[in-house]
């Protein structure tokens, strides 16, 4: 039984939506860990943890209470980090981290972990720290969920020009071929768009459903059940 999760990431697009979720489900205590207060939505089961990721020394105490489920929604952008090394800091060495402090502290417990379609191929900046995390996650001895999305679709209050791009432009076309020609081809949907919503209820739905030890990698048609099933938006 899941009582107690802690998330990182809880101010992403796909973090977001995992909080909502959980807001949903008042058997479960939520900690978040921020670098500011008032950086979330309020829940009354979500408590605000100010957490410094940079603090090696950290971690630990992080997860000195019960902790049935850690997950990892972190992420960023090389332009938005401003270069190679803070980038990876994010995206590789606090999710790391936080894995050695679960395995550490809680081995019997849980990690859901938001990762990137292509990550099993993990070349260069961004795939390669995807691929890292992953292993660490598949070597750690937890059970595990790891989500692999193509390009995510939100209204993100963060202009970031590509993803505007595909979700108004790209989007549409690609997912409306799909449902018409290519309903259950895994190829197709691995590298369609898909909405933030539906990684997360997906990670969250498969996460909860674990049994000691498991490993599961969901992408492609296991993140698609809206735009298959129906034209509406998800």
């Amino acid at each position: 039984m899941i009582r107690q999760v802690v998330v990182a990431g809880g101010t992403g697009e796909v973090g977001k939506q995992l909080l909502a979720l959980l807001a949903n489900r008042p058997e479960v205590s939520v900690r978040a860990l921020v670098r500011r207060p008032g950086a979330l939505p309020s829940a009354p089961n979500l408590e605000e943890i100010l957490f410094e990721y940079e603090d090696v020394t950290a971690y630990g105490p992080a997860f000195a209470g019960p902790c049935d489920l850690l997950l990892i929604a972190l992420g960023t952008t090389r332009a938005k980090a401003g270069s190679d090394e803070a980038f990876l800091r994010v995206d590789r060495d606090y999710p790391l981290r936080l894995i050695s402090a679960m395995a550490t502290l809680h081995p019997e417990g849980r990690v859901g972990l938001v990762s990137s379609v292509g990550a099993d191929g993990g070349r260069g900046l961004y795939l390669g720290a995807k691929a890292e995390v992953e292993a660490e996650v598949q070597a750690s001895g937890l059970a595990h969920v790891i989500v692999r999305p193509s390009m995510l679709r939100s209204k993100r209050d963060e202009f970031r020009l590509m993803e505007l791009a595909s979700d108004l432009l790209l989007a549409p076309g690609i997912l409306a071929l799909g449902r018409g020609l290519l309903p259950r081809s895994r190829g197709w949907w691995r590298w369609a768009p898909v909405h933030v919503r539906e990684v997360a209820l997906a990670l969250l739905t498969s996460v909860l459903d674990l049994k000691p030890g498991e490993g599961r990698i969901l992408e492609g048609l296991d993140l698609h059940p809206g735009p298959i099933a129906s034209w509406g938006k998800p």
